[in-house]
């Protein structure tokens, strides 16, 4: 059979493609984040460990602290009882708080302690950057947090304050699922996913009662980080999650 050719000046129909979908340009803070994510898969070597936290006591000192937190107009989270809960573990396990320098095969330990929060904004995700982490009590976090999210949500960052991490957390928030694999932020080579706590029944004296529980996923870079020591790392921070009271002070307070 032969094709008929179009009259002169016929319009050409879409095809069915171009009704079926739609093409977007990958650019902007979308391309920055499809860039990173790349390079850092294919450049680590990833590895997700998973453990269940019991964060009744966090959630019970939280209900006590939040009027005191709001007078000083701020939301306290749960994730500033994190970062303030991880800072000690990080500085026991240092591969944890570095990053691999590939071109001169050097793993870089760092003395500082500059805690990354991904954020999710309307363009993307934003991973702002609370720099010394260590020097600040609880309620000086959730200011930060707070701070540092509105500021991204916003686009006010500055450059400073997207730079120089060294750990980073991402919170999965109420839609937190069970588990996840959470990408490195390249160069650094560990990153903690904090899920939903949800009240669950738990086994405690061997008892069957309810129990504020999440599940916590860290990521980490098997170049430079053994299996071994990322469990023991996130199992010291579960400690801690489950007995605030040894490590909170009257300066987390203010």
């Amino acid at each position: 059979m032969r094709a008929v050719a179009s009259p002169a000046g016929a319009s050409t129909a879409p095809s069915a493609a171009s009704e079926a979908e739609t093409r977007v340009p990958l650019r902007g803070l979308r391309r920055l984040i499809a860039d990173q994510m790349r390079r850092s898969i294919q450049t680590a070597a990833h590895f997700t460990f998973v453990a269940e936290c019991d964060m009744t006591a966090v959630v019970e000192h939280r209900a006590r602290a939040k009027e005191r937190a709001a007078q000083q107009g701020i939301k306290l989270t749960y994730l500033a009882y994190v970062i303030r809960a991880l800072i000690e573990p990080l500085k026991r396990y240092p591969t944890l708080n570095a990053s691999l320098d590939d071109e001169r095969g050097e793993i870089v330990l760092k003395r500082f302690y500059h805690v990354g929060i991904a954020t999710q904004t309307p363009e993307g995700l934003t991973v702002p950057v609370i720099h010394d982490a260590d020097r600040l009590g609880l309620m000086a976090l959730a200011g930060a947090i707070e701070r540092l999210a509105e500021a991204a949500r916003a686009q006010r960052l500055k450059l400073d304050e997207l730079k120089g991490g060294t750990f980073t957390i991402t919170s999965t928030g109420q839609k937190g699922g069970v588990l996840a694999t959470p990408i490195l932020h390249h160069p650094q080579v560990a990153i903690l996913g904090v899920h939903e706590i949800k009240k669950k029944p738990a086994v405690v004296d061997d008892r069957i009662v309810a129990r504020d529980l999440c599940n916590l996923s860290l990521s980490l870079d098997h170049r430079v980080v053994d299996g071994a020591v990322g469990a023991d790392f996130l199992y010291d921070v579960i400690h801690r999650l489950e007995h605030p009271d040894e490590w909170l002070n009257v300066g987390d307070l203010s």
